[in-house]
């Protein structure tokens, strides 16, 4: 909500299915991912598929962990920032500001 207020064009999923066809339908100039999404599926493994759809858009994943690993599989992920909840949403505005 506080994107739109912000006058920012959002599209909202909950999956991971959902997330890969609207990146790859809507061509986003940035996408939020949750690392865990709905139905047990994984903004990571989303975020992989929308690289091989040639979506190409920074994407910015968000946890509530921070393992090692999670951030390991995040950094193989070209063009991605991962926010550890809780977010700090004025950090968050400014590097969306950044990227776009």
């Amino acid at each position: 909500m506080l994107l739109e207020k912000k006058n920012y064009v959002v599209k909202h999923v909950t999956d991971e299915l959902s997330a890969i066809s609207a990146a790859t339908e809507f061509k986003p100039d940035l996408i939020i991912l949750d690392v865990f999404l709905k139905n047990i599926s994984s903004g990571i493994n989303a975020g992989k598929a929308i690289r091989k759809n040639d979506v190409l858009c920074p994407i910015i994943f968000t946890t509530g962990n921070s393992f090692k690993q999670t951030k390991e599989e995040i950094n193989d992920i070209s063009n991605s920032h991962l926010f550890i909840k809780p977010v700090d949403v004025d950090q968050l505005i400014r590097y969306i500001e950044e990227k776009l």
